[in-house]
C-alpha cells in the first residue's frame, strides 16, 4: 500500500518536471481534418450548369454588346425557361405570384423587338435581372416576404445569391463526366474553347486580306470580321456571368430561408429608437412652411387647371419650374414620410394616430403638387407638342400620384403589403412606358396635331433624337400628308426615311425589330 502510494506521489511530482514525457508534455494526437461532404448534382442541374454558361456568353453578346432586338428577346426567354426548369426540377410548386413574375419576365422580354427606343431597352434589361433576382429568392423565402423587406431583399438577390455558390457550376460540369456524352461534350467545348482566340485571329487576318472571305465570312456568321476578336473576352467574361447565374439558381433550391421574416421584424423594431415627440416637432415647421407656401402661390399653382399663366412666366419656364419643384418636394416628402415612419417608437403594429396624420398630411401636399404639375404639363404639351422628356416627366408624376395615394391607405392599414402594391403598380406603369412605343406615338401626336392644325410647327429636330420608331411612325402617312409635314420644316421627310431604311439594311443587327420591318415593308 506504501509503495503504491509512492509511485502516486511520484507521478504527480513529474507533471511538473519540463522534461517529463508523460500525458500531459506528449505531443498532441492529430484530429483528422474531415473531408467536405461531396455535392450530388442531379442530371438537370449538371445540363443547366452548361446552359448557364452559355447564357452567360449570350448575355455579354445579345444585352450588353448587341441588343439586337428579336435575338435578344429570344436570349431572356431562354434563360427564363433554364430558371424554371430548375427550379421545377427541385420539386417546387410556383404560388399564383411566382407565376406573376415568370410571366412579366416573358412579357417585357419582347420589349427589344417591340421598340427600337435604347432607354427603354437599357431600363428593361434593369428591370428584368432585379424580376429574376426577385424571383429566385422568393423561391428559397417567400416571395410575399421579399418584396415586404425589399431593401434588404435587393442586395440579396443582386449580391449575395449570385456570388455564394459562385464555384458550383464548375462542380456540376466536373461532375456530369461520368455520363460518357457529357464527357465528350465538355472535351469539344474544352478544344473548342482553346481554338477560339487563333481561329479569330486567323480569321480576321484573311478576312483584312481577302474581301471575298470577309464577305463570306460576314454572311455565314452575321458578325462583322472586326468583331471576332472580341468574341474572345465575351466568352470569359461569359462564362463568368453563367457562374453567377448558376449560383444564384442553385442557392434559391437548396438554402431553405436566405430571407427570414422574423429576423428581418427584428431588425426594423430595433431602429425605431427616436422618441416620437422629437419627431412631429422636427415635422411640425415643415407642415406649417407648406401652408404658408401653398397658400402665397395659390394663384401659380391652379394656372395649370384654368389654362391661364401666372404673370411673367412662358408655357415654358411654368412647366419647368413646376416640375423641378414637384421633384424635390416629392422627394423630401418621401424622405420626411420614410423617417418618420421607420424610426418612430411604435407597439408591434399598432401606429400612433399623430404619426399617421402628420405622414397623411404630406402625402396630400406632394398629392397637390403633382397634380397640378400635371395640368401644367398638359398645357405645355397643347402649346408645343410632345418629346421625350415631357412624356417621361409625365409618366413620373401619374408613378408618384399612385406611389403616394398608397402611402397614405397604408397609414391607416398598416398590415398592407405596400412592397407588393409598389411592385405591381410599377411594372403596370412601366409596362405602359415601353410597350406604347413613346417615340412613335409622341412622333405620330405632334404630325396629327400639326395636320389638324392645333400646332403653328412641327419639329422635325425632335425626331432626328428619336430611334427609329419615329420614323416608322411616319412611315403610316399618305404622301400628301407627308409633303405637309415637309412645308411645315423645310425638310424631305420622304428622303430622309429612305436614308434610314439604307442605313438599317446595311446593319445586320438593325433590322432585328419590329420598327425596322415597318420602315422596310412601307418606305418605297
Amino acid at each position: 500500500m506504501n509503495e503504491q502510494n509512492q509511485t502516486n506521489q511520484n507521478e504527480y511530482q513529474n507533471l511538473y518536471d519540463p522534461n517529463y514525457q508523460g500525458i500531459l508534455n506528449a505531443p498532441p494526437q492529430a484530429v483528422p481534418v474531415q473531408p467536405k461532404p461531396e455535392v450530388h448534382y442531379s442530371k438537370t442541374e449538371q445540363i443547366c450548369a452548361f446552359l448557364a454558361m452559355l447564357a452567360g456568353f449570350l448575355f455579354i453578346r445579345f444585352t450588353l454588346y448587341h441588343e439586337t432586338g428579336i435575338f435578344t428577346t429570344l436570349f431572356f426567354w431562354f434563360l427564363i425557361t433554364v430558371e424554371v426548369i430548375f427550379v421545377k426540377s427541385s420539386g417546387k410548386t410556383f404560388t399564383k405570384s411566382e407565376k406573376f413574375v415568370i410571366i412579366t419576365m416573358y412579357l417585357f422580354s419582347c420589349a427589344y423587338f417591340i421598340t427600337a427606343n435604347e432607354t427603354m431597352k437599357i431600363l428593361t434589361t434593369l428591370f428584368l435581372i432585379l424580376d429574376s433576382g426577385i424571383f429566385l429568392l422568393g423561391v428559397s423565402s417567400s416571395l410575399n416576404t421579399v418584396l415586404r423587406f425589399l431593401p434588404e431583399a435587393l442586395p440579396l438577390s443582386a449580391l449575395a445569391m449570385p456570388l455564394s455558390e459562385f464555384g458550383k457550376c464548375f462542380d456540376a460540369v466536373k461532375q456530369s463526366k461520368g455520363n460518357t456524352a457529357w464527357k465528350n461534350a465538355g472535351y469539344i467545348l474544352g478544344g473548342l474553347l482553346i481554338a477560339l482566340p487563333l481561329t479569330c485571329i486567323v480569321a480576321s487576318l484573311l478576312c483584312q486580306a481577302d474581301d471575298n472571305m470577309s464577305s463570306l465570312l460576314g454572311n455565314f456568321l452575321k458578325i462583322p470580321p472586326e468583331d471576332l476578336l472580341i468574341l474572345v473576352p465575351q466568352l470569359l467574361f461569359g462564362v463568368l456571368i453563367g457562374c453567377g447565374i448558376f449560383s444564384a439558381m442553385f442557392s434559391a433550391t437548396h438554402k431553405t430561408i436566405l430571407l427570414d421574416e422574423e429576423t428581418c421584424e427584428k431588425k426594423a423594431e430595433g431602429c425605431r429608437f427616436i422618441p416620437n415627440v422629437m419627431l412631429y416637432t422636427a415635422v411640425t415647421p415643415i407642415c406649417v412652411l407648406y401652408v404658408l407656401y401653398f397658400i402665397s402661390q395659390m394663384q401659380y399653382f391652379t394656372g395649370g387647371f384654368t389654362g391661364t399663366l401666372a404673370e411673367g412666366f412662358t408655357y415654358a419656364e411654368y412647366a419647368r419650374k413646376g416640375f423641378f419643384e414637384l421633384c424635390w418636394i416629392c422627394v423630401i416628402n418621401l424622405a420626411v414620410i420614410g423617417a418618420i415612419g421607420f424610426f418612430a417608437r411604435m407597439t408591434g403594429s399598432v401606429k400612433p394616430l399623430m404619426l399617421k396624420i402628420y405622414s397623411a398630411f404630406l402625402c396630400f401636399c406632394s398629392l397637390f403638387l403633382a397634380g397640378t404639375a400635371i395640368a401644367k404639363m398638359f398645357l405645355y404639351i397643347r402649346y408645343y407638342g410632345m418629346t421625350r422628356l415631357r412624356v417621361y416627366t409625365t409618366w413620373f408624376m401619374f408613378l408618384l400620384v399612385i406611389g403616394f395615394m398608397v402611402l397614405i391607405v397604408r397609414q391607416f392599414r398598416y398590415s398592407l403589403n405596400i412592397g407588393k402594391i409598389a411592385y405591381i403598380t410599377f411594372t403596370v406603369m412601366f409596362g405602359i412606358l415601353v410597350f406604347s412605343r413613346p417615340d412613335e406615338w409622341i412622333t405620330r401626336y405632334n404630325a396629327n396635331q400639326y395636320l389638324a392644325g392645333n400646332l403653328k410647327e412641327f419639329d422635325t429636330s425632335v425626331i432626328h433624337k428619336m430611334s427609329d420608331d419615329a420614323w416608322a411612325g411616319l412611315s403610316f402617312y399618305s404622301t400628301d400628308e407627308l409633303t405637309r409635314l415637309y412645308n411645315a420644316d423645310s425638310m424631305d421627310i420622304t428622303e430622309v426615311m429612305k436614308n434610314t431604311k439604307q442605313g438599317i439594311q446595311n446593319d445586320f443587327y438593325d433590322t432585328l425589330n419590329l420598327s425596322a420591318w415597318e420602315l422596310i415593308c412601307n418606305v418605297k
